[in-house]
């Protein structure tokens, strides 16, 4: 490692290595839904939201003449407006997709390039130049530094989605295998997909504060593709597909350190490199 031991490479990133693998754990058991429902690109949407509310609170923060990195109000946080944004996202999406003439894929696609436009619009501004770099590592990833009450927000985040997850799987995995089966049986299937979307738009929040929204949108899809393609058991696929993704996210920290390349894009091409191993090791269970 360059000349640092192990533990002393644990001692100046762990916080970084910790948020990463929170991040990957958490979006990698949530990948497992979105892939089931074919929302793959929500995540992406409310990545590029959440990237919005970050900027949005550096323009207005500098607008009221408050430090960003500083003591910040409640109402100016950066993260408390991107959950507001990707929460109020999460239930208008989760409402066109009951619209009879608006399709979800073109509400996905409408959110996304708003948001990105708007994200271009208020990093243009001069009263946000110095922060320009921070909203430009958010989308694209870097952990190098993560602060500690980012890390505190997605630990807390992860218990208690992975947690609501758990004792909810079942229910839900049937809801996006068949809503229509599932709501002639009973259950609550609009309040459950708001539900979920709400959970992926908090996670996909706090997450990309963490770790950026590029590795964020990898760790909601590819390794949960991966899972599907190794294994045909429903209750492995969540623990499965949240291991791929910390093994991916431990191995892109550590080759982004060695090489000095970036992290959130390496991140996501081992994360990538899951999809030919799960095919070579599922060819070889069939030999």
């Amino acid at each position: 490692m360059t000349g640092l031991s192990l533990a002393d490479f644990w001692y100046l990133f762990w916080p970084s290595l910790t948020a990463s693998v929170l991040a990957a754990v958490l979006c990698g058991a949530l990948g497992v839904f979105v892939v089931l429902r074919r929302v793959a690109f929500v995540s992406a949407a409310l990545g590029q939201v959440s990237g919005l509310g970050v900027a949005l609170g550096f323009l207005v923060g500098s607008l009221f003449g408050v430090d960003p990195h500083g003591e910040t109000p409640l109402y100016l946080d950066p993260v408390v407006l991107a959950l507001l944004l990707t929460g109020a996202l999460s239930t208008v999406l989760s409402v066109t997709s009951r619209a009879q003439r608006t399709s979800p894929e073109s509400a996905v696609a409408f959110s996304y390039l708003v948001a990105a436009a708007l994200t271009l619009v208020a990093l243009a501004s001069p009263r946000i130049v110095q922060e320009a770099h921070e909203v430009n590592d958010l989308l694209f990833g870097s952990t190098v530094a993560v602060r500690q009450e980012h890390l505190v927000e997605l630990a807390v985040v992860a218990v208690l989605v992975l947690t609501a997850g758990a004792f909810l799987f079942q229910d839900l995995v049937f809801v996006s295998f068949d809503r229509e089966m599932a709501r002639t049986l009973g259950l609550p299937v609009g309040r459950m997909e708001a539900g979920l979307n709400l959970a992926i738009g908090v996670s996909v929040a706090v997450a990309t504060r963490a770790v950026g929204a590029l590795p964020v949108f990898g760790f909601l899809v590819l390794p949960a593709g991966a899972a599907l393609i190794s294994s045909e058991r429903m209750g492995r696929l969540p623990w499965l597909s949240a291991g791929i993704s910390a093994a991916a996210a431990l191995l892109g920290f550590y080759l982004s350190y060695v090489q000095n390349w970036p992290t959130g894009p390496l991140m996501v091409l081992c994360t990538a490199a899951s999809w030919p191993l799960a095919w070579g090791e599922r060819q070889l269970s069939a030999r």
